[in-house]
């Protein structure tokens, strides 16, 4: 631990849910414990449902601890790259323990208040799964070893960001050089050797990112810019970024992947410039838009599947939510995502109550009861993801109110 202090790793603000997931899986190796489960008081079994993420994706973190979905949602990590490869990570103690949840109908290791799939009734049934090919075996015979590897590979394993939002980071990070630097680097290369050591054709999703920036990160612009696509066929990139620079030099520059591209994700939290200067410190409006109605242009014209415009509800933009769905239809996107802040640490808990205006004791519920109950978030082009049950609540609420 000492060396690793030195180098400054522990130096980084690591998200605290996702540190405390770490401790959790290290203390479990070290006194060889079984995976605990993350049943919350009130969760309903979801008999009947499959979720296919623990069947075909690994999240990759900055300290190699990886998991097999987002750790906000499913806090139990399968390994540590440092210690395990992929295969042996993959097929392990944690990862049976989570499939079997699945087969089984509790989903107990799944944070079920979090998950946007849970809580917009999304998850698709057995049957519904059976259809791919991928899990018909899997499902029928009830597998909790895989022969084959994640087909959705997720880099969030470097926090390297332009931007400093509040409900993120308290300050810039980036890692173009040093002992950081080189661990991240390393151990993404250790991650995804199996997948292009060679050119090949197998199916897979690279997802980067949901950590900081893939183009302010020297890491993924590497790679992105790097890769030539056509070695891989059958590869998609999934791409999240704030977008002040995705601009159209930076899109040039990863012409070789233009034809893997599957999906892009801006994330905005605003739908004015005011907002936006309070949820997204250091980006720039003006360029964000010029950049999102450019890419909306380029999905109109077919040149990749998806465009996708997220927004992390919170007190400061909250009142914003109807605009930025007139917003993200005005610019091109496909659809207006929203999500719920979640505490990564960055501040004291009572400043991020102050944030959670959705909790019924908020002085602005009532506000906010108004707002997401708006008919205009009934329409298909609108994700409420895991704001959906929150909308039902403040739809109850308004009932019994009036």
């Amino acid at each position: 631990m000492l060396p690793l202090l030195r180098r400054g790793l522990w130096g980084l603000r690591i998200r605290r849910e996702r540190l405390l997931a770490s401790l959790r899986f290290r203390f479990a190796k070290l006194f060889s414990r079984k995976p605990e489960s993350t049943v919350i008081d009130g969760q309903a079994p979801l008999p009947g449902r499959f979720c296919p993420n623990p069947f075909k994706q690994i999240d990759l973190e900055e300290s190699g601890v990886a998991f097999t979905c987002c750790s906000s949602w499913l806090p139990t990590p399968m390994g540590n790259i440092k210690h395990a490869p992929l295969e042996q990570m993959w097929n392990g103690q944690a990862m049976q323990k989570i499939r079997e949840s699945i087969f089984d109908g509790s989903f107990r290791y799944c944070r079920h208040d979090r998950c946007p799939m849970i809580q917009n009734d999304s998850l698709p049934t057995l049957d519904e799964a059976r259809e791919d090919p991928l899990f018909t075996k899997v499902i029928d015979e009830r597998q909790t070893t895989l022969k084959h590897l994640p087909q959705f590979v997720n880099l969030v394993n470097d926090r390297s960001c332009n931007l400093y939002c509040p409900s993120c980071r308290t300050e810039r990070i980036n890692h173009t050089e040093g002992a950081v630097y080189e661990e991240t680097a390393e151990l993404q290369a250790r991650l995804l050797e199996p997948y292009f050591s060679e050119s090949n054709d197998r199916h897979f999703v690279l997802s980067i990112t949901g950590s900081g920036d893939p183009f302010a990160s020297r890491v993924y612009r590497d790679l992105l810019y790097n890769l030539d696509g056509s070695k891989y066929p059958n590869m998609k990139i999934a791409l999240q970024t704030n977008g002040v620079l995705l601009t159209p030099r930076n899109w040039e520059r990863m012409k070789g992947v233009h034809d893997n591209i599957a999906s892009i994700i801006f994330s905005f939290d605003a739908a004015s410039e005011e907002t936006y200067a309070v949820t997204r410190r250091g980006g720039h409006w003006p360029t964000l838009v010029h950049n999102a109605r450019r890419m909306g242009e380029l999905r109109a014209r077919g040149l990749y599947p998806l465009l996708r415009f997220d927004f992390v509800v919170q007190k400061e933009n909250y009142r914003e939510m109807p605009a930025f769905v007139e917003l993200s239809r005005e610019l091109g996107a496909d659809r207006a995502y929203f999500s719920r802040l979640i505490d990564w640490g960055t501040w004291p808990k009572d400043r991020f109550m102050d944030q959670c205006v959705w909790e019924p004791q908020h002085p602005e519920y009532e506000d906010f009861a108004a707002v997401i109950t708006d008919p205009l978030f009934d329409q298909p082009f609108v994700d409420l993801g895991n704001m959906t049950d929150l909308r039902n609540i403040a739809k109850q609420h308004l009932v019994h109110l009036h």
